[in-house]
């Protein structure tokens, strides 16, 4: 029974152990988050948000890729999956007429902690979020 107890960490110890430092609105900060970054924008570049109309941006990579054009579909965090979402609309209705590629990548954001209290300092936090870019092209015979 000596053994057992052992290989069991103290209850105690979980207490102590913090995996970050993550800051929420508290009584002296108020979270702010930052625009995330974007490359500059080329013409083929489509950014999906989840307020976005999805409808229309069905719409209007349809009307891109009709007039020959490459476009790439940018989601970030929640938006992921509409983007995979669209781009599958997109496979369906154009079929094995175009390649899609599909590449993913961890974005590091900032956001700033602003004091409520002129006797705190402003701090800025960093967090990780998924973001997804897929590039819908014609196949070349």
């Amino acid at each position: 029974a000596q053994e057992l107890s052992k290989s069991v960490p103290n209850q105690n110890s979980f207490l102590d152990y913090n995996k970050r430092q993550r800051y929420k609105s508290d009584s002296d900060h108020v979270v702010k988050k930052r625009v995330p970054p974007r490359d500059s924008k080329k013409p083929g570049d489509i950014y999906i948000t989840n307020k976005s109309n999805f409808k229309a941006q069905l719409n209007e990579c349809l009307k891109k890729l009709e007039n020959g054009e490459e476009i790439t579909l940018h989601g970030l965090g929640a938006a992921v999956t509409r983007a995979v979402n669209l781009a599958l609309q997109i496979e369906e209705q154009l079929g094995a007429t175009h390649i899609i590629d599909v590449t993913t990548s961890t974005l590091k954001l900032l956001d700033d902690l602003e004091p409520l209290h002129d006797s705190v300092d402003p701090l800025t936090q960093t967090r990780s979020n998924s973001s997804v870019h897929i590039k819908i092209f014609k196949k070349t015979v």
